[in-house]
């Protein structure tokens, strides 16, 4: 595993290309995958908080991610097609979560029902409904009470 700013300038157009292929395995994980722009744009804490997973230097899954005023925001969690069923996705949230204290929220498609599981096994619950009718998630709890 690996941090996301110390691999960006080597991965980064294999971090696009693993995208690619998430999108195109799955009717349900975006409308658009990103490029590799959208990987190296300034986000807030993204380079320090979002982590890559790696066999044999190759990305094989990342959690991507940024802070908000409210805590801290996945923007995107996928595993490449090929690897799925490994873990890898449950060991990035593990130890993404180990890493972030606070809340943390994603949103999800509710047809993606292996998302939900993965979600729900790492502790997210549902919390609302976002745009377009996808599910806002949340784990953690507030720093501040």
């Amino acid at each position: 595993m690996h941090r996301l700013g110390d691999v960006m300038d080597e991965l980064r157009g294999q971090l696009a290309e693993l995208e690619q292929r998430v999108h195109e395995a799955s009717s349900h994980y975006d409308d658009e995958p990103w490029q590799a722009e959208n990987f190296a744009r300034h986000l807030p804490g993204k380079h320090e908080l979002s982590l890559v997973a790696t066999v044999r230097g190759k990305p094989v899954g990342f959690v991507i991610a940024s802070r908000r005023p409210e805590g801290t925001h996945i923007h995107r969690v996928a595993t490449d097609p090929r690897h799925q069923g490994t873990g890898i996705a449950s060991r990035l949230l593990a130890l993404f979560l180990a890493r972030t204290p606070g809340i943390v929220t994603l949103i999800c498609d509710p047809r993606n029902r292996t998302a939900l599981d993965l979600y729900a096994r790492a502790g997210f619950r549902v919390t609302g409904t976002a745009a377009e009718g996808k599910l806002s998630l949340a784990a953690g709890t507030p720093l501040y009470r």
